[in-house]
Parts: C-alpha cells; sequence; structure tokens
C-alpha cells in the first residue's frame, strides 16, 4: 500500500500537516444526495442543474477573491436563467446553501472511528484542516456532527476564490502552518480535482475510493485502510 505523490517525496517525510476534503471524504455521500437537495430547494428547484454545470466551468481557475468568482458565476448564470445576477447571487446565498446545510443529517453516515482517529492526529502534533470546494464548511460539519474544534483551518476554495483544482488555497494552508508543502498530506474522493491540485503542489495525496470502477492504478484506499494509514503516521515521525 501506498500514497499517490504528487512529487517525489522519499518515504521518511513526515506528515506535519492534513487537508481534507469534505463532501464524500470526512462522510461518504449518499445515492440521494442530489434529488434531496433538488427537493429541499423550494426556491428555484429546477435552477440546481444549471447552477452545478455553470459552477464546473469555474473548476480551477483562481479569480482572487469569493466576490469576484460570485459575481462571474452569477453573471455567467443569468445568461442562462431569467434572472438577474443579483438575483442569482440572493438564491445561492439563500436559496442553495441554507437547502444544502439542511441535507447534512440525512448523509450522517460518518467514518468509523473518525472522531477518535481526528483526536489521535491532535494528540500527535498533526494540523488539520477541512478545505471543501463549496463554502459554509463550519455550518455543514456542525449538522453532520463532525466536532469542529478538531480542525485548525475550516474553510472553502469559494472563499479563496479559487475553485479546485487550484493550487492557492492548499497552498495558503501550508503557509499559514509554515509547513512545507512536502509533508503535507491531502485526503479527497476525487483525483481530478484534490489529487490534481496535490500533485501541482508538491503535497502527498491519499484518494478515497467511494466510487465503483476507480482505477486501482490511482491507488485508491478504502476508509478503513486510510484510518490505518491515518494512525500511524505520528508514530512514523517518532523515528
Amino acid at each position: 500500500m501506498r500514497l499517490t505523490r504528487s512529487a517525489h517525496p522519499t518515504d521518511d517525510v513526515a506528515v506535519k500537516g492534513i487537508i481534507f476534503d469534505l463532501d464524500g471524504t470526512l462522510y461518504r455521500m449518499r445515492w440521494f444526495f442530489r434529488p434531496l437537495l433538488f427537493a429541499v430547494l423550494v426556491r428555484n428547484p429546477f435552477r440546481l442543474p444549471r447552477f452545478l454545470a455553470v459552477r464546473s466551468r469555474f473548476a480551477g481557475t483562481d479569480l482572487g477573491s469569493q466576490a469576484v468568482l460570485l459575481a462571474a458565476l452569477c453573471k455567467a448564470l443569468s445568461e442562462r436563467e431569467h434572472a438577474s445576477p443579483a438575483a442569482l447571487h440572493d438564491w445561492i446565498r439563500n436559496g442553495f446553501y441554507p437547502a444544502f446545510i439542511a441535507t447534512m443529517p440525512l448523509q450522517r453516515s460518518g467514518r468509523s472511528r473518525l472522531n477518535e482517529t481526528l483526536q489521535h492526529l491532535r494528540i500527535r502534533g498533526i494540523k488539520l484542516a477541512v478545505l471543501s470546494d463549496y463554502d459554509a464548511v463550519k455550518e455543514r460539519l456542525c449538522r453532520l456532527r463532525i466536532p469542529t474544534e478538531y480542525f485548525d483551518i475550516i474553510t472553502s476554495c469559494e472563499a479563496s476564490g479559487a475553485l479546485k483544482p487550484s493550487v492557492r488555497p492548499f497552498l495558503e494552508i501550508a503557509t499559514a502552518w509554515n509547513i512545507a508543502p512536502s509533508s503535507m498530506l491531502v485526503i479527497g474522493d476525487r483525483d481530478d480535482s484534490d489529487g490534481i491540485a496535490a500533485r501541482r503542489a508538491g503535497m502527498q495525496f491519499l484518494l478515497l475510493g467511494n466510487r465503483r470502477g476507480q482505477s486501482d492504478a490511482t491507488t485508491a484506499y478504502r476508509w478503513k485502510e486510510a484510518r490505518n494509514v491515518l494512525m500511524t503516521l505520528g508514530n512514523a515521525q517518532d523515528g
């Protein structure tokens, strides 16, 4: 078993900081997530697939700030919707995100012994962050009953104005902790977002294999295997 690494750090490079993705990583997304989100969106539910499609066009684009990103997204979405950018911005903040947060309790399929694992990592002195592509991260963690106090940084790529696989949000976390990228580990369920960003940033990467048909070539881990790796990180640093 090995980690998919972004550069070529040696096996004795100690992990000093971990960046977790949220959706599909700290909890396993149920198959009914999108239909549920669609149902909860009382205000313009049919806007959801168009919003997600337009948002995906900004993947990997660094626009510098959340305000600029949302303005560009709403302008692009307005070309497909009979609504102004201002109305769409209001829908994102007061329609989409409240609905997203509201679905979290029904998504609670918590990772086995997750809290114990996070506590162990903190005791071992490893910095922990949650970096979601979507905003309202702390609110969603709370509704998932994942204690926010385990994390040193809780943020989103949207808040940075640079959606995954943009590198800047990842490097900003490493810089804030004064940790070399090679000593950072990124954990996510998508190689095409978290994995690409980790490799570009020079960070180590561990892929969680939630999806059927994921290639063994990507070295995907089941959560139990990933947890075993995480529980050894502190001991490895003692050497």
